[in-house]
């Protein structure tokens, strides 16, 4: 049986013009509750007892958010929009705004709880796709079929009940297969709605070089805390997964790193309106070089007054690069040796050497993994955790080719957060920026992900709040904005730097009431889960 998580009426009182507060929660609880009550005992044969009761759940769904309610909400805003027109505007203080409105929360926990719903719903296609697989294979193997022969054609038919292509088939049945035979507690977290099927793809595609006892433990160290497991972006869970399995199979990782080195290439796809994707699959540290060069460029321009947009800065340094450069000068590195065909090593005085740039690349590491050999992963920020041994080789196998510069960083024993330091002023300082860029990686904002582009105080200059590392977050532009607008509130949360704490994070309150908590990614030095 696929059982729809219950979904109940949120809390709160009538919203305007005497609507129900939680008209559309109340629906979608009635659509659950009737689905889950007419769905059968199981799959005794395929699909059967599901498909009605999913459509019929379906369109009671539709109903909830009828275009009535839709032009209701329309007309509201209208009429707010007139009477705001011709009445003085009001500055309200922050902490004398009005609470929340109970209708726009209510909405909010509809469209959580139909996230969970559709969460499940993609948990039980999954474990259809496994027994469809399993009945095709036997059918396959009764008819006579043997060896690579068994299995074929499986992925494409689960592509087609899908709409999708005979690649995103296949997908879709490898995550399948590894999240329902063996993860279960992934699965669990899928069937509740904590995860969507990308989500779990990135868990499962991160382990596939581990045995079935080490996925297991990825599996328990990852998935078998829900709530942490809900508050990491797919940036930050793909870091997550990425060194855990490092962490236990760090040969296999890094024979699986240089396999795909060899696979670089561009390529270019249409887009829409006239305009086209140009991609390009590089060694890491190629990959992050050229995204900082480009940065470096765009954040320079914007200095000098370019109007340009920082993307569109990047995208024209980026054709201006390619497209004129000349040959290179006399003397330099411009010969190539390339394998031919026969397996012989042929020098080809081409312009395509890549040696090492002057852009800085930030990585952390431990101290053991740098000088000792120990196995600790390596974080390079802006991409995620790195084995140890590619790590010492950015390190020191440059040649003299690149200055190195080391500089310590002290983590707390206990809750792996960067010890703190202070200052006075009300901006952060150059220092402390760095500190913060390296403690957070990314934008703070849960399930955000972006690149860091500003630093901010968690709980504001203006309301008391202090310029130290424990009240800072890196944050992109857009979250920056957001975090200022009207019934918007942060706060600072662990990280005290006392034994057994939690480990520092944010707290984010929004209009509506609801909270969400943000964690900050742990550092190189973590022990792996037993």
């Amino acid at each position: 049986m696929v059982n729809v998580p219950e979904l109940t009426e949120a809390p709160g009182g009538d919203g305007p013009a005497g609507r129900p507060a939680a008209a559309g929660a109340d629906a979608v609880g009635a659509a659950a509750a009737r689905y889950n009550a007419g769905a059968g005992s199981g799959l005794d044969s395929p699909s059967a007892g599901v498909a009605g009761p999913c459509r019929e759940f379906v369109a009671v769904l539709a109903a909830a958010f009828d275009a009535g309610e839709l032009a209701r909400a329309a007309r509201e805003f209208a009429t707010s929009e007139r009477l705001a027109a011709a009445t003085p505007p009001v500055f309200a203080a922050r902490g004398t705004l009005p609470g929340p409105d109970s209708a726009a929360a209510a909405v909010i926990d509809a469209i959580r709880q139909l996230e969970d719903v559709k969460n499940a719903a993609s948990a039980a296609q999954a474990r259809a796709q496994v027994l469809f697989a399993s009945l095709e294979k036997t059918r396959q193997v009764a008819a006579g079929l043997k060896g690579a022969a068994v299995g074929r054609g499986i992925g494409e038919q689960i592509a087609l009940a899908r709409r999708e292509s005979p690649a995103m088939g296949k997908r879709h049945l490898a995550t399948a297969s590894r999240v329902v035979q063996e993860m279960p507690r992934t699965l669990a977290a899928w069937s509740h709605g904590v995860l969507n099927d990308y989500r779990a793809h990135i868990i499962a595609d991160g382990t596939e070089f581990l045995s079935p006892e080490q996925r297991a433990r990825v599996d328990a160290a990852i998935a078998g805390h829900p709530d942490e497991l809900e508050m990491l972006g797919n940036k930050r869970l793909a870091t997550a997964v990425k060194a855990l399995a490092y962490q236990m199979e760090p040969a296999a990782f890094v024979k699986r790193q240089e396999k795909a080195a060899s696979e670089r290439c561009v390529t270019l796809r249409p887009a829409a309106d006239g305009m086209t994707y140009l991609s390009a699959l590089l060694p890491l540290k190629h990959g992050v070089r050229v995204l900082k060069s480009l940065t470096a460029v765009a954040g320079s321009a914007r200095s000098a007054g370019d109007r340009r947009t920082r993307g569109q800065v990047m995208a024209d340094a980026l054709v201006h690069r390619l497209t004129r450069h000349g040959l290179c000068p006399p003397g330099a590195d411009a010969r190539t040796t390339v394998t031919s065909s026969a397996g012989a090593a042929v020098d080809l005085d081409l312009c395509t050497a890549v040696g090492e740039s002057g852009i800085a690349l930030d990585l952390i590491m431990t101290d053991r993994a740098l000088f000792d050999g120990a196995a600790d992963p390596a974080i390079l920020t802006g991409y995620g955790p790195i084995p140890a041994p590619l790590g010492r080789q950015m390190v020191l196998n440059t040649a003299g080719r690149a200055q190195v510069w080391l500089q310590r960083l002290y983590t707390h024993p206990d809750t792996q957060a960067l010890m703190a330091m202070d200052a006075k002023s009300r901006l952060f300082p150059d220092g402390m920026k760095r500190f913060l860029f390296d403690q957070d990686q990314l934008c703070s904002t849960p399930w955000c992900d972006a690149p860091i582009r500003d630093y901010d105080h968690i709980k504001s200059f203006a309301d008391g709040g202090t310029t130290t590392p424990a009240n800072g977050q890196g944050l992109c532009q857009a979250c920056n904005l957001a975090k200022e607008a009207l019934g918007w509130r942060s706060t600072p949360t662990g990280g005290d730097g006392e034994g057994g704490g939690e480990p520092p994070g944010t707290t984010i309150t929004t209009p509506t009431g609801h909270t969400y908590r943000a964690r900050r990614l742990p550092l190189p030095g973590t022990a792996p889960p037993e």
